[in-house]
């Protein structure tokens, strides 16, 4: 999922510049909001991914009217949807862990160091990977 990468990227780099431990011990976790919200008549609940549209949209229970409402992140949600995804009995965390500090060290010198020139040439690599939402 692209939505609310950015954010995520200069979180991750503000830890790791900072206090690189709390991403090596395990101690960073991501709030994973859902991507949609579904409401029929009063009710309403909210579906994680695609994956889980989909299944929604196989289920008898698309047969009825709905209304689809797609997320971009935590920001687009309203107080009272905010408390509801993050309600800790039933959010989504994901630990963010490193495999190759080495690898990682690397990568956030060239994507957020100083030296522009390395942001360049790792995007004219690795453009063609690119998974554009819009």
């Amino acid at each position: 999922m692209v939505d609310g990468s950015h954010i995520r990227v200069l979180f991750y780099t503000f830890i790791w510049k900072f206090a690189p431990e709390l991403i090596r011990k395990g101690y960073i976790y991501a709030a994973v909001p859902p991507l949609y919200k579904i409401i029929q008549g009063k009710n309403s609940f909210y579906l994680q991914d695609d994956a889980a549209l989909e299944a929604f949209r196989k289920s008898p229970r698309s047969k009825t009217s709905y209304t689809l409402q797609r997320f971009k992140g935590l920001g687009e949600e309203d107080s009272h949807e905010l408390a509801e995804t993050m309600d800790p009995a039933t959010r989504t965390l994901k630990r963010i862990t490193v495999e190759d500090v080495q690898k990682a060290e690397n990568m956030f010198k060239a994507l957020m160091g100083e030296s522009s020139s390395m942001r360049k040439d790792f995007i004219e690599r690795n453009a063609f990977r690119a998974n554009i939402d819009i």
